[in-house]
């Protein structure tokens, strides 16, 4: 890590809140990074405490607070640095962003503040970063497109990789799926929002967890003991 923003989502992949990161100022900092660390190639956080060489990228601002020979009122010029730090470290973070990068952190703070109800608020917050940011962009294209089974199927793939969605032959409005991990509370709770987010009120939904229903001439899938019948 050179800069102090990729320390920020250093600790974003780390479950570190942001308004927990401190920055402060080095005196001795190196010149040739922003960040301060002993291991110089390291790219994990030691601590929530992040050291910064103030003179590294803003010299223009602190050559004069920071100098050597200045005295008095260190912790006011360590607080100033610190609140700096912080907005500057949100600027950078929002220099590259997009106009999907915005609709995405929208929506997830509607979700995050029950605008999409409680359940859904609960789930999302459950989900690991990748996969959660995987499914809000799966959520904005089903506001571009509407629901589809494959849009659908898209989803499961992202949540669940050894999930399989079948069509019914016989009935229009039915799915079998096929999740592939243990059943549990949360998982439960999971399906639920997918189901109730992506698929129309209509569908009729059979779920199989761990095990698979059994298909004629596929022996795979006609193990005893390892199937369900449905």
């Amino acid at each position: 890590m050179n800069y102090a923003w990729e320390a920020a989502l250093q600790a974003d992949r780390e479950g570190i809140p942001r308004e927990k990161l401190v920055f402060v100022p080095l005196q001795d900092g190196s010149p040739y990074t922003e960040i301060g660390q002993e291991m110089i190639n390291a790219r994990q956080l030691d601590r929530a405490e992040v050291g910064i060489n103030p003179l590294y990228r803003f010299a223009g601002v602190f050559a004069e607070i920071f100098d050597r020979n200045t005295e008095g009122y260190e912790k006011t010029r360590e607080l100033l640095f610190r609140i700096f730090m912080q907005y500057m470290v949100q600027l950078d973070l929002r220099q590259g962003l997009s106009r999907q990068e915005y609709a995405l952190r929208f929506l997830f703070r509607d979700i995050q503040e029950g605008v999409y109800g409680e359940r859904a608020a609960e789930v999302i917050c459950g989900i690991e970063q990748g996969k959660r940011r995987r499914l809000l962009q799966l959520i904005l294209k089903l506001y571009r497109c509407g629901s589809s089974l494959h849009l659908f199927r898209e989803v499961m793939r992202c949540m669940y990789p050894d999930s399989l969605v079948y069509a019914s032959n016989e009935e229009v409005q039915q799915l079998l799926i096929y999740v592939g991990v243990e059943e549990t509370s949360e998982e439960a709770g999971r399906m639920v929002f997918l189901r109730d987010m992506f698929l129309p009120v209509s569908q009729q939904v059979y779920l199989f967890w761990e095990r698979h229903f059994g298909i004629i001439d596929v022996e795979e899938t006609m193990v005893l003991d390892e199937m369900v019948l449905f």
